[in-house]
């Protein structure tokens, strides 16, 4: 990353944790609600919630970075 080779595929494994966090949360923990499936409800909020605290996370570790450490040399 020192000579500019950085691509920065990170933006896009945010954006689909953030996304399949999402619709796990919107459409299938409802689904599993409506259907009775009270064990599968919760994993699925479980999965889906983890799946946004981790592309929110690595979202504000990635601006820290590119903030203090990639355009200091």
């Amino acid at each position: 990353m020192v000579f500019g080779s950085y691509v920065g595929y990170l933006n896009f494994v945010i954006i689909l944790f953030v996304a399949t966090g999402g619709w796990i949360v919107r459409f299938d923990a409802k689904r599993y609600a409506r259907d009775g499936m009270k064990k599968e409800q919760k994993a699925a909020l479980f999965i889906g919630w983890l799946n946004i605290v981790l592309g929110a996370m690595i979202f504000v570790a990635n601006w820290i970075y590119q903030q203090w450490f990639f355009f200091r040399w």
